[in-house]
């Protein structure tokens, strides 16, 4: 719908494309991967085309991400990129409120430019410029040990991607100095990762930050230690790593995690503790940059999609659960962890009792639930300002609820993509006022108000949408 719009960015230009709804610019690049080592910069110097997403970070084909994402395309190792929307009749010196997302996948599978990620809604109907990008995963992207002279990698591209929005943002209308940092389990994590450098290293005025697996913000270097040792033997040596193929690299961590040293576990391709790039954890992040506002929130179900998601649904005996629940992180006593989630005593009695249920219940509050209404809780009590909430909107499976993901698509008002979207939230009329509303509550959250209830209060959306006092 009429002539494609062009930017000016430093000597060259992109074209994008328009629509009803906006402009969209696809597939910019941002960075330029160097294998285990910080990215460089890039920078345009003739007029391109942004009129398709790039290419992702490679990453294995697991169930999970194809619920959650849909099948991956074309990857490739060159995969820093973003995918920028911007409404109808944005004009250069405008300065909408920018808000860039991190998406999530435990750090090792996801991509930006998935259908439940399309911004042009949420740009549209909240006046902002959305942007969504590509990091690397897994191993190439979290490999961590001295030889290769650190790791974070991945965290390092999402902060070249910050600092891209803080130089270039102002060409497409946005305000460089009021970026929203966004996004939701590992993305999540990502953006509490960066409260932990300061705003030259990583740019942004407030953050948005749902459902947090808190264990996983940041691991003792010895993990990452361990597990680049157990892939460099797969390989031969560490330096034949920078050398392999990346998909060979994906195949031997997918080979490590199915073997008996690591099953059952996540790895050790994941954030770690790191003086140059990630020098404190979670609770000591909490404490940090306590200028930026956040927003911070959790799902009802956050559970069902770690035990009942993508055909996942153990059912173990009492003796297995027992050691099941202990084995989850932030548990010290899988007893008590028990005999809460069946809603009774320490005897156990008054609720649910077919395992499963229980699973859900206790993943729900020790995996995410409770550790982040106690991160919120410390870094309100410093002086920070967070707003928290809960998504309680169902989605159209009842076995899985209000899930772990089910808020992204009411975020970008993609619940009817017919896809992951779809797949997580429905296309309802009840995802619809649940989306309204959440996006209403980020779009003034993201201009620089209040969501819409105050610090002392928790707001939940889907089945009533109502605020409580924590």
């Amino acid at each position: 719908m009429g002539a494609r719009p062009v930017v000016s960015l430093g000597d060259g230009a992109v074209r994008g494309i328009t629509s009803a709804r906006g402009d969209a610019f696809l597939g910019l690049p941002y960075g330029q991967v160097r294998r285990f080592a910080p990215p460089r910069a890039v920078a345009f110097s003739s007029v391109r085309d942004a009129d398709r997403p790039g290419p992702i970070a490679h990453q294995p084909r697991r169930p999970i991400g194809v619920f959650t994402h849909g099948e991956p395309p074309e990857a490739d190792e060159q995969c820093l990129n973003l995918n920028l929307w911007r409404p109808r009749d944005a004009a250069a010196d405008e300065r909408l409120p920018v808000l860039l997302w991190i998406h999530g996948g435990g750090f090792g599978v996801g991509w930006g430019s998935a259908s439940l990620y399309d911004g042009a809604r949420l740009a549209e109907r909240e006046r902002l410029i959305v942007i969504t990008i590509n990091y690397r995963l897994g191993s190439l992207g979290f490999l961590h040990h001295p030889e290769l002279g650190g790791g974070n990698w991945g965290l390092l591209d999402q902060r070249l991607a910050l600092r891209w929005v803080k130089e270039n943002v102002s060409a497409f209308g946005g305000d460089p100095d009021n970026v929203t940092l966004a996004g939701q389990s590992a993305g999540a994590l990502s953006a509490i990762d960066h409260l932990a450098v300061d705003a030259d290293q990583a740019p942004f005025a407030r953050a948005l930050i749902v459902s947090p697996p808190m264990h996983d913000a940041a691991h003792p270097p010895e993990l990452g230690t361990r597990w680049a040792e157990a892939l460099a033997a797969q390989a031969g040596e560490m330096g034949d790593l920078r050398r392999v193929p990346a998909e060979q690299v994906v195949v031997w961590s997918e080979e490590l995690l199915a073997g008996p040293a690591w099953a059952g576990t996540r790895g050790g391709a994941l954030p770690m503790l790191d003086p140059a790039s990630l020098p404190v954890g979670p609770d000591d992040a909490a404490l940090r940059r306590l200028d930026v506002p956040v927003m911070l929130g959790t799902t009802a179900d956050e559970g069902t999609f770690f035990f009942r998601a993508a055909g996942r649904r153990p059912e173990p005996d009492a003796d297995g659960l027992r050691a099941m629940v202990a084995r989850l992180p932030h548990v010290t006593d899988p007893d008590a962890e028990i005999a809460r989630a069946r809603g009774g005593d320490d005897d156990g009695g008054g609720g649910p009792t077919d395992t499963n249920t229980l699973l859900v219940r206790i993943a729900t509050e020790a995996m995410v639930a409770r550790p982040t209404a106690k991160w919120g809780a410390a870094r309100a009590q410093a002086g920070g300002t967070v707003h928290r909430f809960r998504i309680d909107h169902p989605g159209p499976d009842p076995d899985l609820g209000a899930m772990h993901s089910v808020d992204v698509p009411l975020l970008f008002g993609t619940y009817g993509d017919r896809g992951p979207g779809t797949r997580l939230a429905g296309d309802t009329p009840a995802a619809a006022a649940a989306s309204e509303a959440y996006m209403s509550a980020v779009g003034a959250f993201a201009r620089g108000a209040a969501p819409g209830w105050s610090a002392t209060e928790v707001k939940t959306f889907g089945r009533g949408q109502t605020v409580s006092v924590i």
